[in-house]
């Protein structure tokens, strides 16, 4: 029943904002997902492209075969609020948005955040971020950072406001022989934060 469970097990992923330039940001997220082992189903939605990595894409989430278990946002701030609301008409309960761009920005980038999170809440959305990287589980291969994950399964949980700092460790966890079981970036808090996410660790038997 926690709200994290679905949102690190899901076993299909809309990811809005994905095209086929590597150098883009939507891009990298979508590629860690693809190459780091995930084997659930993964939907890129673009309004342009019939393909995306290889992958059919849908031009909106009304398209979209199912409501996806999460979705993962990386698109101008202008544009969340929006795709909160339709991922929510549609019927998804667990969203990641990367995008940076609201309360850390000043004081209408406050309001914005107020907003945002009062549209979730209308749809019963549980969400991480915004400006994070969002989560690695390497229990079923999930990476949603844009640094590859190079590990098996470990028992290091971690949480950080920073999604840089979880992504940064990773090579070097790696060169010390040190594993993630799972590590989540909450960035700034607006709905899922810190304790939260200590909370579910806390309960998660693979996480020591």
């Amino acid at each position: 029943s926690h709200p994290l469970h679905q949102l690190l097990y899901p076993s299909s992923i809309a990811i809005v904002g994905a095209n086929n330039n590597p150098m883009k940001m939507g891009t990298m997220h979508a590629l860690s997902i693809l190459k780091d082992g995930f084997t659930g189903t993964l939907y890129p939605v673009h309004p342009k492209e019939k393909k995306v990595l290889g992958l059919d894409a849908y031009q909106s989430i009304a398209e979209l075969p199912l409501a996806p278990d999460l979705a993962i946002l990386v698109v101008p701030s202008s544009e969340i609020i929006k795709l909160v609301e339709e991922f929510g008409k549609r019927g998804t309960r667990r969203i990641i948005i990367i995008t940076a761009g609201f309360r850390e920005t000043g004081s209408e980038g406050k309001l914005e955040e107020e907003h945002l999170k009062n549209v979730a809440a209308r749809y019963g959305i549980r969400f991480l971020g915004p400006n994070c990287m969002g989560i690695i589980n390497t229990d079923i291969s999930l990476n949603t950072t844009v640094v590859t994950l190079n590990m098996k399964d470990g028992r290091l949980g971690m949480v950080s406001q920073s999604g840089t700092y979880i992504s940064q460790t990773l090579p070097y966890l790696v060169k010390h022989g040190i594993r993630f079981s799972k590590a989540i970036s909450v960035g700034n808090s607006t709905d899922i934060n810190i304790i939260d996410a200590l909370e579910y660790l806390g309960d998660d038997e693979s996480t020591k």
